[in-house]
């Protein structure tokens, strides 16, 4: 792929039509993709939502036994040393489920170049807009409407959205097979699951700094 310091990024208005451009980050949209980093940091992100959580007491862990259950002869029962041993009522789980506390790190010049390599393939593709809103109010209509009109009502699509956009956030939320993206769900795996994006003005401006930062 050629190298370039910046590369324009088409920009669409509630009608789908092609406004004008913006010029995007090249280190973000115009890059060598790296497949293998990117199912590295997907995995890494998926390994998160694997916990083993599930935990049972053992024998040293419930309360009681500091007393012997019954002495040691005379009895005419077996000997017995407490009454925290897995075969009492009341006492720990013998082999039980403990919890794992498992951590999967990402460097982040690893992460920033999954990221890049996610949205420069979408690019090259010719699935990142730009979408100038001009709502008012929240409108699901004007953004299925939206949909409509750049083919795209049967894709998996993102919406990228800044804490700014509020109502193009609700207008979105609700749409089948779209994914409203706020800004912390703006990673890897986020965009992956996407077939095409389309990003908020702010938005692209504010995952440009991130990216810089």
């Amino acid at each position: 792929m050629e190298k370039t310091d910046k590369i324009t990024l088409p920009i669409i208005d509630i009608q789908g039509k092609v406004v004008g451009d913006v010029s995007g980050l090249a280190e973000l949209f115009a890059i060598e993709p790296n497949e293998a980093v990117v199912h590295f940091v997907c995995e890494g992100q998926r390994f998160r939502f694997y916990k083993k959580t599930a935990s049972k007491k053992g024998r040293g862990q419930v309360t009681g036994g500091g007393k012997k259950a019954r002495q040691q002869k005379g009895s005419g029962g077996s000997r017995q040393g407490g009454n925290r041993a897995p075969h009492w009522v009341g006492g720990g789980l013998a082999f039980g489920p403990t919890e794992i506390k498992r951590n999967f790190k990402i460097n982040k010049k690893v992460r920033k170049l999954a990221l890049a390599s996610v949205l420069t393939d979408r690019h090259s593709g010719g699935q990142v807009r730009i979408l100038r809103s001009d709502l008012k109010a929240p409108k699901t209509k004007s953004i299925s409407s939206l949909l409509s009109k750049i083919s795209l009502t049967g894709a998996r699509v993102g919406f990228v959205v800044s804490s700014k956009d509020l109502d193009l956030s609700k207008s979105v939320r609700n749409i089948r097979n779209v994914d409203l993206l706020t800004e912390e769900r703006w990673t890897t795996l986020d965009f992956v699951k996407t077939d095409s994006l389309i990003f908020s003005e702010a938005a692209i401006e504010s995952l440009t700094e991130r990216f810089r930062g």
